[in-house]
């Protein structure tokens, strides 16, 4: 029997699959391309950067583009503004495309790793392991891939547990804002 139970984390290959919760290819796409696209999308060179490069100045295209993609991320803001905090930051976790380790991508699956470096549980675990001097890991993050590595099983199960419904709640509570539209993440930027 496998010390960890597999979830589906096909994210190029189709949807996620959080319990009994898969996010719709359109709410996938607008998640993944807001926390790890959008703002370069909508990044305004500066003219005195260009002009000391020797570019010129923008097209009118590249001005309609990032017009477009501050749009789309403003669409996507006030969904995530209508859903809970909770759920915002949860998904925020389990949507930026971060590298984990191995060992750490078979104990937390799925995403379960971003969530588990946003969750407060862990957040306070960190807090509290710097406070007594039990951990250098500078941020939560490092912080999860210390205690996968240090082979704290005890507490990765403990951290699974209480993830393992929320970023299906976060997902549900997503999609009910979002709708059935299509997607409004820039055409040349969609999946």
């Amino acid at each position: 029997m496998p010390m960890y139970e597999e979830i589906d984390t096909r994210s190029e290959c189709g949807p996620r699959k959080y319990r009994d919760v898969s996010p719709s290819k359109a709410a996938q796409a607008e998640l993944t391309w807001f926390f790890n696209e959008a703002e370069s999308a909508m990044d305004d060179q500066s003219n005195f950067c260009a002009r000391l490069a020797g570019c010129g100045v923008d097209t009118l295209e590249a001005v309609e583009r990032r017009a477009e993609a501050r749009h789309s991320a403003g669409k996507i803001y006030d969904r995530l503004k209508r859903v809970t905090s909770t759920d915002a930051l949860l998904l925020s976790g389990l949507y930026i495309e971060r590298y984990w380790s191995d060992e750490v991508e078979a104990a937390l699956p799925g995403g379960i790793a971003g969530a588990a470096a946003v969750c407060a549980r862990v957040r306070v675990e960190h807090l509290r392991a710097l406070a007594r001097a039990q951990t250098r890991a500078k941020d939560a993050r490092a912080f999860v891939e210390e205690i996968v590595r240090k082979g704290r099983p005890e507490l990765v199960a403990e951290w699974r547990a209480e993830l393992e419904l929320a970023p299906s709640i976060a997902v549900a509570a997503y999609e009910r804002v979002r709708g059935n539209g299509p997607s409004v993440v820039p055409e040349e930027e969609g999946r």
